[in-house]
């Protein structure tokens, strides 16, 4: 499960190899019921019932992140571009402004390359605190896909 960054001008990425098939990982970016096992960093969540998503060009995917300590809220609103199952999503954040690309690559083993790239992004995303953030949500996605693959309920 290496992952890795890159920040450059033109903005973030991040690469990670996850332990399930593309179709999976795909489900579980596109669904509200496997989005609030891991759609917010380590202690926080996203209730499902806070998650808006219709995975189309044009339709729209909304979320409330809450912090599990102090009950402070994050919405998020973003407008999907381009939906290809099970290979790439592309949507762009009103709340920051940021397009956010996903492509999801089979490779040997019922295993996914991931990779997500950001543009236009704020500083405020940019910060350290941000991105270690960002990376628990990565590493919650990736153990969750894995116990899925590997036999386990939603």
């Amino acid at each position: 499960m290496a992952s890795n960054i890159k920040d450059a001008e033109t903005g973030l990425s991040f690469e990670r190899v996850f332990d399930a098939p593309p179709e999976l990982v795909f489900a579980c970016l596109t669904q509200p019921g496997h989005l609030s096992h891991f759609w917010a960093p380590l202690g926080a969540s996203t209730p499902v019932e806070e998650i808006h998503i219709d995975p189309r060009p044009g339709g729209r995917f909304e979320t409330l992140i809450v912090n599990d300590s102090s009950g402070a809220s994050y919405a998020t609103r973003s407008v999907f571009l381009e939906v290809q199952a099970p290979s790439s999503l592309v949507w762009h954040e009103e709340h920051t402004g940021m397009t956010v690309r996903i492509t999801l690559e089979a490779l040997p083993e019922e295993k996914t390359l991931f990779r997500l790239h950001q543009t236009n992004v704020p500083d405020e995303v940019r910060l350290p605190r941000n991105q270690a953030g960002f990376k628990t949500t990565l590493d919650k996605l990736a153990d969750y896909v894995h116990y899925l693959a590997h036999g386990g309920q939603q």
